[in-house]
């Protein structure tokens, strides 16, 4: 997940892709995972100026990705 996405906690990251990244991070997650074993899931908030995480967090602070303007 380096390069795509903030970790989060355990194997939880959050990541603003683009369409092209969002495949590139599933073909290369599809070569990596065990089908037998692994489990990965990809969830699509939608677009970043609609999402209003809630969030009940404790210790380490959680900061959802900004929103800026993405340039391809």
């Amino acid at each position: 997940m380096n390069g795509y996405g903030e970790w989060l906690q355990l194997s939880v990251f959050q990541c603003r892709l683009s369409g092209k990244q969002r495949v590139q991070l599933l073909a290369q997650m599809s070569d990596l995972i065990d089908y037998r074993r692994d489990h990965v899931m990809v969830l699509d908030l939608g677009p970043a100026d609609a999402v209003r995480p809630r969030v009940k967090s404790l210790g380490k602070k959680f900061r959802p990705v900004r929103r800026e303007p993405v340039i391809v």
